[in-house]
């Protein structure tokens, strides 16, 4: 069905089932970094049978080596029940996740997503909430006292499957991170960002 496809389904907001409401989304302010192409391609994938479905098996494997996954790399995690993610989580054990649907979940998403946000009152809204952030800044912006800035864009050797401080729930300090992606999606996002602030 064509109006399964990512980019198709993104391009006339056909995406809630997937990105919720989000307003970076391509059907919103256009400025969401992922590339749609590949979750076409695993769609069309799983559409002819070659994507392997999620079993036991792989779930063992995943307990026995901890690979470190990310929550929704595509989409938003929250619209997947979390009776369906928390046996993986804690297969690994090892995870990183991100929310924009952090004012309507179920508060038990904390432990495992960061509250995305796009502004420093929204930020301090999600916290007193008791979420970790993860606020995309313009490349310029400066960090709040109680944020870091993104490990790999500090140094693009680290990664996320070995930093892990996108988490959820723990110690750690919130995250900040410049806008990136395509040139018209960095645009569109500091054309959102100046709209908010008047």
């Amino acid at each position: 069905m064509l109006s399964h496809i990512p980019t198709y389904a993104a391009k006339y907001g056909l995406d809630n089932s997937i990105c919720g409401d989000c307003p970076l989304k391509l059907s919103e302010t256009g400025s969401c970094y992922v590339n749609l192409l590949t979750p076409n391609n695993i769609y069309h994938s799983y559409l002819t049978g070659n994507y392997p479905r999620f079993s036991e098996k792989e779930l063992a494997l995943l307990q026995h080596y901890h690979y470190p996954i990310r929550l929704g790399s595509y989409g938003d995690p929250t619209v997947v029940p979390l009776e369906v993610w928390e046996p993986i989580v804690l297969a690994s054990g090892k995870y990183t996740g991100y929310t924009h649907n952090w004012r309507d979940t179920n508060s038990l998403w904390k432990q495992y997503l960061m509250a995305s946000v796009h502004s420093i009152p929204e930020a301090k809204q999600a916290q007193s909430q008791g979420w970790r952030t993860f606020r995309i800044i313009a490349p310029d912006a400066p960090l709040s006292d109680n944020e870091i800035l993104c490990r790999h864009t500090e140094d693009d050797r680290n990664n996320c499957s070995t930093c892990l401080l996108c988490d959820g729930k723990s110690s750690k300090p919130n995250i900040a991170d410049k806008v990136h992606g395509l040139n018209w999606k960095v645009s569109n996002f500091l054309k959102y960002l100046e709209s908010k602030s008047n």
